[in-house]
């Protein structure tokens, strides 16, 4: 068959029911979680990210349940460090990333070099890295509280032990990897013992990995929106240009022209078979800050006209909606935010705050939707009371 030379065509709103079916949220929390629909999520959309923010569930935890409803968390946690269907490294950031990434991982783990990161500012010593290695491999996978603090260290709370900075350099260099995950700690282990031996990708295939990856998790998207999802590699202007060009000769990335919008977008031929045909989305769920719905901003607010901030690390007063906001996805379109806090101590998630974006009127669709997600929210961490903001409080009946 002779390679495609014109564009394709496609409608904006095609691009937008594309995106939402890559990201598995065209009909969220309507099938449940199995072992093959996580690694297909991981594979679809490149990854799970990784945060210690826990004011209401761990990240990786909340973008699960976003899309398959409540489950036993024991279950990805199997999957991962006890049947190594995945594996912990950098994505988009730190991530739980499909088995099948390997390869590139291990291309990059060989490439990195600390330049420029907060935690290397302060190098480990070769003395701490042969201690490191050499109690991991007498006495198995530890945590970075079994080592000694390095009493030498002062200033923020952010200056960690020595120790913990050789751990972090080594789990990025490929030598230790996290083996296990215990209330949230990582428990690091010889790579060789989690990973396995197996092959890297070549440079090219793991530049590729950047193109590639971005497409599969986005279906139609620019050179703009591809930017920052995936960051590893991490690749400058000009290696970009050479990538996209590379895969453009060879037919695995053809171009396309989305109505409505200007520049050049890029895809997968395979991803567009049946685009035109996919129905809109429908289903009502909430979506975690560190979702990869939202890795690329600019493209929320350029697809979807959605505006969104973490503001975590915004001081409380010049916060506009809230420490963990998470927006509300309602067939298709982020039309809202919602502001949550897990009281642990007394089983009851409060919502501080809801705000809708302007046009977004309340009927009894968009209600039924937004209760149904709120009530499977609080099931899911364990809530046995919900409280509600002014306004608010019929919404639950």
């Amino acid at each position: 068959m002779p390679r495609r030379t014109k564009p394709y065509r496609i409608e904006l709103e095609t691009v937008r029911r594309l995106w939402l079916r890559r990201q598995g949220l065209s009909a969220p929390r309507s099938t449940g979680l199995t072992r093959a629909r996580f690694v297909e999520h991981l594979e679809r959309t490149g990854g799970l990210q990784l945060d210690s923010v826990n004011v209401l569930e761990r990240a990786h935890y909340l973008t699960l349940w976003s899309r398959f409803g409540a489950y036993d968390r024991a279950l990805p946690d199997r999957w991962t460090y006890r049947d190594r269907v995945a594996y912990e490294h950098w994505g988009h950031a730190a991530c739980v990333l499909p088995a099948s990434r390997l390869p590139l991982s291990r291309r990059g783990m060989r490439r990195f070099a600390p330049r420029g990161v907060w935690w290397a500012q302060r190098r480990p010593s070769p003395a701490s890295i042969r201690r490191v290695l050499k109690r991991l491999r007498n006495e198995g996978a530890l945590e970075s509280a079994d080592f000694e603090a390095d009493k030498s260290a002062s200033g923020p709370w952010w200056d960690w032990k020595e120790d913990k900075r050789a751990l972090e350099l080594m789990w990025h260099r490929g030598q230790v990897a996290v083996s296990s995950r215990r209330h949230f700690r990582r428990a690091y282990d010889l790579a060789e013992r989690v990973y396995g031996e197996g092959p890297a990708a070549t440079l090219s295939e793991w530049q590729d990995g950047w193109l590639l990856s971005g497409l599969s998790g986005n279906g139609v998207a620019s050179e703009k929106h591809l930017l920052n999802y995936c960051t590893h590699p991490r690749l400058r202007a000009p290696e970009r240009r050479r990538v996209i060009a590379r895969n453009l000769r060879s037919g695995r990335v053809v171009e396309v022209e989305v109505d409505g919008l200007t520049g050049t977008f890029l895809a997968r031929p395979e991803h567009l078979e049946g685009a035109s045909r996919l129905p809109p989305a429908r289903g009502t769920t909430l979506i975690c800050p560190f979702d990869s719905l939202l890795w690329q901003r600019e493209r929320a607010q350029d697809l979807l006209g959605f505006t969104y901030r973490i503001e975590i690390y915004v001081p409380a007063p010049k916060r506009r909606y809230g420490y963990y906001v998470l927006p509300i996805l309602h067939d298709g379109r982020l039309v809202g935010r919602l502001d949550p806090k897990l009281h642990r101590d007394r089983d009851e998630l409060q919502i501080k705050a809801l705000h809708l974006e302007p046009g977004c009127r309340r009927g009894q669709a968009f209600d039924a939707g937004l209760a149904e997600s709120v009530r499977d929210l609080a099931t899911f961490v364990g809530a046995q009371t919900v409280t509600l903001p002014r306004g608010w409080g019929k919404l639950l009946g």
